[in-house]
């Protein structure tokens, strides 16, 4: 009877250390998305700098955003898009290229934020999808591993002062050759953030007008000193990795079953002298 009573107890402990188990338990992100915002167009860099995102089952474009910055989301029957980011204004001076063209430039109409309708009446975030212009709305892109998403703020021809020529329906021509940043913002997000490197890419990547070759250069170089860093740490690397170190809870499951496995043996020995 005492032995049905102890095989009862491990069954419940047993079951509480699965439950246990599953408590700890995360879903598994379905890929990563390399994102950044840039406000190079107001002389002020970068808004959010390069970062890896995962992204998971039922995410959309915003829910990534979302998971790396604050930003305010408008409704619309054409679907949700971003308006304005946290953003502090750090007076940095707007390129002369864009004064030329915005002589009646104002400034932000909200403090700590950068929103759409800020310094122009043709201002706002755009973004770029592998550094591409987007063909549909955030809320209509669905994140694919690997991706690189960038925001741009726009002040002047709805897109001009980013390499997009409107010409073709009335609007401004590109006012800078359009460029793509891809590479750089993806070796950023997984370079030291700590390295000269590092900082060279950012300044390159908030550089109104910087050209394709700056970029690539910057990201050449970022990489460069990656794969050197990498190959440092693997030859300095002789140590075994503490299991421990790490509360995961599968130590206290582990521990669990050891007890349950310790009482089965003293049952086996009751039975056994009896």
């Amino acid at each position: 009877m005492k032995a049905r009573k102890l095989l009862d107890v491990i069954a419940a402990l047993g079951a509480s250390a699965a439950v246990s188990l599953n408590a700890f338990a995360e879903p598994a992100a379905k890929g990563t998305v390399y994102f950044a915002a840039v406000k190079s167009t107001i002389g002020q860099g970068i808004c959010v700098e390069p970062t890896a995102v995962p992204f998971y089952e039922g995410d959309g474009g915003i829910d990534v955003v979302k998971r790396t910055a604050e930003v305010t989301v408008q409704e619309s029957e054409y679907g949700d898009y971003i308006t304005a980011f946290k953003d502090e204004d750090n007076g940095a001076a707007v390129p002369d290229e864009i004064k030329a063209v915005c002589t009646d430039m104002t400034g932000r109409n909200t403090q700590g934020q950068l929103s759409a309708l800020d310094y122009t009446p043709e201002s706002g975030w755009s973004y770029f999808l592998n550094g591409e212009y987007a063909q549909v709305g955030i809320s209509d892109y669905t994140p694919a591993d690997g991706d690189v998403l960038e925001y741009r703020f726009t002040v002047y021809g709805y897109g001009a002062d980013l390499g997009q020529d409107n010409s073709s329906w009335g609007g401004a021509a590109a006012l800078v050759p359009a460029v793509n940043a891809k590479e750089l913002i993806k070796a950023a997000a997984l370079a030291d953030k700590t390295s000269d490197e590092y900082k060279t890419a950012i300044e390159a990547l908030g550089k109104f007008g910087a050209s394709q070759s700056e970029l690539d250069a910057a990201a050449k170089a970022l990489s460069n000193a990656s794969e050197t860093s990498s190959a440092a740490e693997s030859t300095e690397q002789t140590s075994v990795p503490d299991t421990n170190s790490v509360d995961t809870g599968v130590e206290s499951v582990a521990a669990v079953f050891g007890a349950a496995v310790l009482a089965l043996g003293i049952i086996a020995v009751s039975r056994k002298r009896s």
